[in-house]
């Protein structure tokens, strides 16, 4: 008995803890993620009414769910957060089911899945999504541990499946099939395309699948309306400020804060300067190269700053901007943090500012919040790159919705995808003439010094002759010039 317990306890230590540098174990980083789970649970228990949470939750599962479809608006805030838990629970119990290993991607991914619960995302339209990525994973003969990220991120296409599975204007057994076939289709093409979008963007756009969802979405857009079938935008969006909400979220980013600081003081691990000073590429996150008590810090610090952001601008605190805060939290594991993020939200709030849009309208709020997904551009280029991409990004966003209808949940993804694709060639191009001007300006200032001293040598005056030595003396020694020689006078007839 004692061997078979060894045995055991062996096993499941070397399964939940990889030896793996810049990794945090599974069975530790699983844990965090759950505790935040049922943190989230919690207070869904305490916001919604036991009375009417089943017809409530019922209507959020059949709804077409496009955009923008908000859950607090369309059913109350407890049932919307508790959706969101639910969502969450699953993301998480699926990546520790297939031991996803604990990165800055595998955190993004599940926060991501968090913030859509509150407005598009739910049970009934991820399912076809992640089983369209598990039937690539088959037929390519991979481990579905492989893309089970993409499977998390491509989820904002689960309108689709949604819009037409609950379609009125369609029979609704003919409905259901079409929507979860769709749905299973576009989650197996969701996988190379994705892998192959990352390359156009140079690591600079976090959001590469967003950018995957928006083209599979036009596309399907594009036939719908080609066959007559209609796509209305929608706009249900709660227009009531939520206290209940703000209270939250300062009670996350403090817990985020106070759990990451006094562990990292107690482990002598505390270094916010390697955070601040981190590329904000996707591909180096900060989990694995700080570690998870300063990404816990950072993580806090990002959500202090985007309510304050919410708050001082007076916009309502609704499932969108909820959704798109706990969004950019989760990429705070990967790359995001309050220096690069500040000039992308400077450049969306001045397009805003300059814009027909009203700046605390929630299209314009999510879309300053989203605008941080450009991060590693402030970076790579300076503030100034991250203020003119944050300010192109905002007219981007607010006229590319109608391309896929709705569909795209993540519709600030494919529009800093698109920025990514059009802005960071020119700011390449500026760069190179930036270094071209100040490698001539330098060799300028290094051939001046050499023509200086050339015109002093020939400009240098003669020092006086030494009249007590009798003989000249010059301060620089002078080059002695050979004697001219005497001209010849010839007479007339007379040659030499």
């Amino acid at each position: 008995m004692s061997k078979l317990v060894t045995f055991f306890r062996v096993k499941f230590h070397n399964d939940f803890h990889p030896h793996t540098k810049g990794m945090i174990s599974v069975h530790n980083g699983y844990s965090l993620l759950f505790l935040f789970n049922l943190l989230l649970f919690f207070f869904a228990m305490l916001f919604f009414d036991p009375r009417v949470a089943v017809e409530e939750l019922k209507l959020i599962l059949f709804s077409e769910s496009h955009l923008v479809t908000d859950y607090i608006a369309m059913t109350s805030v407890g049932t919307a957060l508790l959706n969101s838990s639910l969502m969450t629970f699953v993301a998480i119990s699926i990546c520790y089911h297939y031991r996803v290993p604990i990165t800055g991607g595998a955190v993004s991914a599940i926060f991501m899945v968090t913030g859509y619960g509150f407005f598009g995302k739910n049970l009934l339209n991820f399912i076809p999504i992640f089983l369209g990525v598990r039937l690539y994973s088959y037929f390519m003969n991979e481990p579905l541990k492989k893309f089970l990220l993409i499977a998390l991120y491509g989820s904002s296409v689960s309108p689709i499946v949604s819009y037409f599975a609950f379609n009125d204007s369609l029979p609704p057994y003919f409905s259901l099939v079409m929507g979860y076939g769709i749905g299973i289709f576009t989650g197996f093409l969701m996988v190379p395309m994705a892998l192959y979008f990352q390359a156009l963007f140079q690591s600079v756009s976090l959001y590469s699948a967003g950018f995957t969802s928006g083209m599979l979405c036009t596309l399907v857009a594009a036939i719908c309306r080609m066959f007559g079938l209609t796509i209305e935008l929608r706009t249900m969006v709660s227009q009531e400020q939520q206290p209940r909400l703000i209270f939250m979220m300062l009670v996350l980013g403090g817990i985020f804060v106070g759990y990451g600081s006094l562990m990292a003081n107690k482990k002598k691990r505390l270094n916010m300067r390697a955070i601040w000073s981190h590329s904000g590429k996707i591909e180096r996150d900060i989990l694995r190269d700080t570690g998870v008590y300063n990404t816990m810090i950072n993580m806090g610090l990002m959500t202090f700053l985007l309510v304050a952001y919410v708050v001082s601008i007076g916009a309502v605190l609704n499932g969108p901007v909820i959704g798109a805060i706990f969004c950019v939290i989760g990429f705070s594991a990967c790359g995001s943090h309050v220096f690069n993020s500040l000039p992308l939200l400077a450049g969306v709030t001045i397009a805003n500012l300059l814009s027909v849009y009203t700046i605390n309208e929630t299209v314009t709020v999510t879309s300053a919040i989203f605008g941080m997904m450009l991060c590693a551009v402030t970076n790579a280029y300076g503030w100034k790159g991250g203020l003119v991409v944050g300010f192109v990004h905002a007219s981007m966003v607010l006229n590319i919705d109608f391309l896929h209808g709705g569909l795209n949940l993540y519709n600030n993804g494919f529009s800093g995808g698109l920025v990514a694709m059009m802005i960071i060639p020119l700011l390449d191009l500026s760069k190179q003439l930036w270094q071209k001007s100040a490698d001539q300006a330098q060799a300028t200032q290094e051939e001046k010094p050499q023509m200086d001293l050339k015109a002093q040598e020939s400009e240098q005056p003669l020092v006086p002759m030494d009249q007590t030595e009798g003989k000249p003396e010059f301060s620089e020694p002078v080059k002695v010039l050979n004697p001219i020689a005497q001209k010849k006078h010839y007479r007339v007839g007379e040659w030499e």
